[in-house]
């Protein structure tokens, strides 16, 4: 009986043993949580795919190698064994063939794209620590040239632009900005919450960006926020902490080293240069530091500025729904401080810091209404805050040796009062006693978008066609609130007698805060589009058009009392693609549209391009030759494009008049207001014009684990808006810019990535590299007196200056070329070059100096690895090709505080090594770069930064408690390290040039973060 009941078990339970060993159970996941829809096979055998929670079961055959493969993502194969759980994590992957990007109002895939497409996934910057998307953008994407301004909160947005610049007019280089169909200004696109974001694309030839006609010459940002799929509800929930610091810290001279200087610049300046204003006791004095009230030396920068602030970021979201509803809701909150000390009473309540605050909420909605109506509804809102004291630029004001200086005044008087710079020009009161007291100015910021649309498949018309609608509305309002307190007292403090001085004009005590408000931003843009897609396969033969109907109205003003006129924009595009075999491709498109800037008979215009494409990897015969070869594509574009993007009067058509001063009338003064004659109108202005060509290379080897795509574009901008400079100025009024000027832009780029994998350790390369060159073809400028002092034939906004030819010398001053206007040079100063050897230093020795201030070369290398739950990236970017200057409180003796590079400036005894001109009060002599700019203050601005690092590690699922289904930790950083090759300027290599070089510094950042999914 036992044996007969053993045998009964064996037979029952050791088939489900057996299967059990042959089973294999799992998750996949990405560095954001798990991922549904990842197929999994077995080499020869079985596949299953993820279901919604990233799960899967799969029963093994005979061959125990798996291989995880997903649309987007880097192919894994692991090597299992029965009754194995699994934990699979996927990299992101940006040479998957079969990919679908985003492109102008659709989709394409990879493999049968014809244009110049770039594109990024949202969760590979979603960990980077800044407030910008297109700070994150930097160094990832070919075509894509930023420069980061400033590093203030709130305002710290790069200025980017997409293959270059190739118009004259300052705006009309900006590229053109979509989410999700809709445009957006630079500032709505600064505020959106990178966790919103499902990918990004940058189109770059005429093939994809004439379906915007009038608005694509300058390349367009295309953005598309997440959705939610079907299944049960996902919650992400991600929390950062950072600390920054600035990139450049400023090191100004102490008081007796700038006391030093000072006392050597009278010497050398010509007049009365005996009586210098520091004794040799005052100089000792300084140089012990025992004399703080009678001889203070404050280092103004390091005593406002504190060398640590710290910024939060918190995300929360939810997606999931049914086969008939989805949805995706996302909220956010930023939180980034600013640099400066708090001075302010806690009594005032007065946050006297920069600082900014946003918050961000989303809601994405699809409904499934019928089988074949799918509706959607979006909403988004934000709400910011960007506090800056009523002080002013801090930063320029401790560069401003006319401000404050070392010696000016202490910090606080010895009873707490509050002192001002007493030996300046405006004897204000110290920057400290300002933030103390001043107050401050808060600008507030509300933007809101609605879009509601459908789509109706018209399948029982033809298969593969539908329809699709859409109208959208966003609209910003913002408002300055400014807490201002005018009058401060200040007390001067006599150590020596132990008294105190009221300042003259200032009250006994500190008045009350006055509160004022104004109104800032006010617009609001309406939108509304209707297509007919069409999308169909016969056998080996593919056809898809576009037939869109878009319409756009914006309005603006600054002041509600007066009535605000619309800007209207609408037009008609036709877009349709053909491929064979997925081999032969080709695409047309036709855009006809126009704006209402421009008469009502130049108002319109037809933007058409076409592209081609030659799959030869497709042929069979390259197949056999070159089998390792995934993709090897051959693309080809050319079209038409356009810019509305104009200077001058919003309708350079029409004859403005301006009002003007009062005139009198009769015997007695009787004002009269008066109107004179303004620019005259040109009937024939119209828009930029734009040919584009680019031709370009894809190539996928190695089973997708190399790519590479190489582009070369040439594009000619021709009609461009510029005001004639050849017109005599004696007929006596202005005109309006003309469609005249002309300018070629050319260059090329490259993308490359490696992926591969070492056991179990996954490892990515991705370098891009995007070089351009600018000429300006004719922009009507006068016949110049020589031919070096000409525009044309350089590049556009090309530096304009003198060539540096070493110092002068006693020795050489008698023979060399010397200024007019009874400057006297001496040894020293620098010296030019007569360019037209006529023995003076004057504007006709003037030439084409340095680069502009935009690179025309920007690259970035991107490394990345993991293994098991731990992964690490680091981007290395850079750029060359451009330069800069900076001059007056930025550099300039007697306007910037002293500084490191001044003690290395001419003497005597250092005539062989100096960097810097001789010390001199005056400030506009031959040495200034204010009066006299020329390549020794122009500065080659190549630098090579650690970008961005990140080192994550994600919790094994055995680890997490609770509903918890993923975790991860990580340390990222921004803005890490910074090498340059020059010495003068403590800049950074992205400063504006020819300004003081005032501007908020770019911040480090170090951040620690926790992402968790339910």
């Amino acid at each position: 009986m036992k044996r007969a009941l053993y045998n009964f078990i064996i037979m029952v339970f050791v088939p489900f043993l057996t299967f059990a060993q042959s089973t294999v159970t799992g998750v996949v996941k990405n560095s954001a949580g798990p991922l549904s829809g990842v197929t999994i096979s077995e080499k020869g055998g079985n596949s299953v795919q993820t279901d919604r929670n990233g799960r899967f079961r799969l029963s093994l055959s005979r061959n125990k190698e798996l291989v995880f493969t997903s649309v987007g993502y880097v192919s894994q194969e692991r090597t299992v064994k029965g009754g194995e759980d699994l934990e699979i994590i996927l990299q992101s992957s940006s040479q998957d063939i079969n990919e679908v990007v985003v492109i102008g109002f659709g989709t394409t895939k990879k493999l049968t794209n014809t244009g110049a497409v770039s594109s990024i996934k949202g969760a590979e910057i979603r960990n980077v620590p800044t407030s910008s998307v297109q700070n994150a953008l930097t160094g990832r994407l070919p075509g894509f040239v930023s420069v980061q301004r400033s590093g203030q909160p709130g305002r710290d947005a790069s200025d980017f632009y997409i293959r270059g610049v190739s118009s004259l007019n300052s705006e009309g280089n900006q590229p053109l900005i979509i989410v999700d169909d809709i445009e957006y200004t630079y500032e709505q696109l600064s505020q959106i919450n990178v966790n919103e974001i499902e990918s990004i694309s940058i189109l770059k030839d005429a093939s994809t960006t004439a379906v915007f006609g009038i608005k694509g010459a300058n390349g367009v940002l295309v953005v598309k926020t997440r959705r939610g799929e079907s299944g049960t509800p996902r919650i992400n929930f991600r929390a950062e902490s950072g600390m920054q610091s600035p990139v450049t810290r400023l090191n100004f001279l102490n008081a007796y080293e700038s006391a030093l200087l000072w006392n050597e610049a009278i010497a050398n300046t010509d007049g009365d240069n005996t009586n210098q204003p520091f004794s040799a006791e005052s100089l000792e004095r300084f140089r012990l530091g025992d004399d703080p009230y009678g001889h203070p030396d404050i280092n103004w920068y390091e005593r406002i500025f504190k060398p640590v602030s710290f910024q939060y970021n918190t995300n929360v979201d939810i997606s999931g729904g049914s086969e008939s509803i989805r949805y995706f809701i996302s909220g956010g909150a930023f939180s980034q401080d600013g640099n400066l000390y708090t001075f302010s009473n806690e009594g005032d309540q007065i946050n006297n810091n920069y600082y900014y605050r946003r918050y961000n909420l989303r809601s994405n909605l699809d409904v499934q209404a019928t089988k074949s109506l799918k509706l959607r509804l979006d909403f988004r809102t934000n709400f910011g805050n960007i506090n800056s004291p009523r002080a002013g630029n801090i930063v320029g004001e401790v560069f401003d040796f006319n401000k404050i200086r070392p010696w000016s005044a202490p910090f606080l008087n010895p009873n707490g009062s509050y002192t001002y710079a007493n030996d300046t020009q405006d004897l204000l009161p110290t920057v400290n006693t300002r933030l103390a007291t001043a107050g401050y100015n808060l600008d507030r910021r509300n933007d809101i978008n609605i879009l509601f649309g459908g789509t109706q498949e018209l399948d029982m018309v033809t298969k593969g066609l539908s329809f699709s609608t859409r109208i959208a509305y966003a609209s910003v309002e913002s408002n300055v609130r400014e807490q201002a307190r005018d009058e401060i007292p200040v007390y001067r403090y006599y150590p020596y007698t132990d008294s105190y001085l009221l300042k003259g004009g200032s009250p006994y005590v500190l008045g009350n805060y006055t509160l004022r408000a104004y109104q800032g931003d006010y617009n609001n843009r309406m939108n509304f589009q209707a297509n007919f897609n069409y999308d169909r396969t016969f056998g080996i033969h593919r056809v898809n058009s576009l037939l869109l109907y878009n319409r756009e109205s914006y309005k603006t003003k600054g002041d509600r009392s007066t009535n605000w006129i619309p800007q209207n924009f609408q037009g008609f595009t036709w877009r349709t693609g053909y491929n064979y075999s997925e081999k032969y491709l080709v695409d047309l498109t036709l855009a006809y549209n126009g704006s209402d800037r421009f008469q009502s008979d130049k108002r319109y215009g037809l933007f058409p391009a076409v592209s081609a494409g030659y799959n030869l990897s497709q042929e069979k015969f390259f197949q056999e030759a070159f089998h390792f070869v995934d993709l090897f594509k051959l693309r080809a574009s050319y079209g038409v494009v356009g810019s509305d993007k104009v200077a001058g009067d919003r309708y350079l058509f029409q004859q403005v008049y301006n009002g003007g001063g009062g005139y009198s009338f009769g015997e007695t003064h009787q004002s009269s207001g008066t109107i004179y004659e303004g620019n005259l109108g040109n009937p024939r202005v119209t828009w930029e014009k734009q040919r584009s060509f680019d031709v370009g290379l894809e190539m996928n080897l190695l089973k997708n684990k190399f790519s590479l795509v190489v582009d070369y574009f040439n594009n000619i901008r021709y009609d461009q808006l510029v005001t004639s400079q050849s017109l005599p100025i004696h007929i006596g009024v202005g005109v309006s810019p003309t469609n005249i000027a002309r300018v070629r832009n050319r260059g090329v780029e490259f993308e490359l990535n490696y992926n591969n994998h070492i056991g179990e350790f996954n490892y990515n390369v991705k370098g891009v590299l995007t070089y351009f060159k600018n000429k300006i073809l004719f922009q009507d400028e006068p016949m110049p007196a020589y031919p070096w002092l000409q525009l044309t034939g350089h590049q556009i906004n090309q530096p304009i200056g003198y060539l540096f030819d070493g110092f002068y010398t006693a020795e050489n001053i008698p023979d060399s070329p010397k200024p007019t206007g009874g400057y006297i040079v001496q040894p020293g100063d620098l010296r030019y070059k007569d360019l037209n050897g006529d023995g003076i230093i004057d504007d006709y020795d003037r030439t084409t100096i340095g680069r502009p201030n935009i690179p025309n070369t920007s690259f970035g290398l991107t490394l990345g690895g993991s293994y098991k739950g731990f992964s690490f990236s680091a981007l290395l970017q850079g750029t060359t090709g451009y330069s800069f200057s900076v001059q007056g409180s930025g550099i300039e003796p007697f306007q910037s505080q002293f500084q490191p590079i001044h003690q290395e400036r001419w003497t005597a005894e250092t005539a062989s090594t100096a960097k810097f001109p001789r010390l001199t009060t005056n400030p506009t002599t031959i040495s200034s770069p204010s009066s006299y700019m020329s390549d020794f203050w122009l500065i080659d601005a190549t630098y090579l930064r650690l970008k961005t690092v990140e080192l994550g590690y994600q919790l094994p699922d055995r680890w997490l408690p609770f509903k918890i289904n993923n975790a991860r930790a990580y340390v990222s950083g921004y803005n890490l390290f910074t090498w340059t090759n020059y010495s003068l300027y403590q800049q950074d290599p992205e400063v504006t040039s020819n300004t003081a070089g005032d501007a908020y510094q770019n911040q480090r950042v170090i951040n620690l973060g926790i992402q968790i999914g339910l």
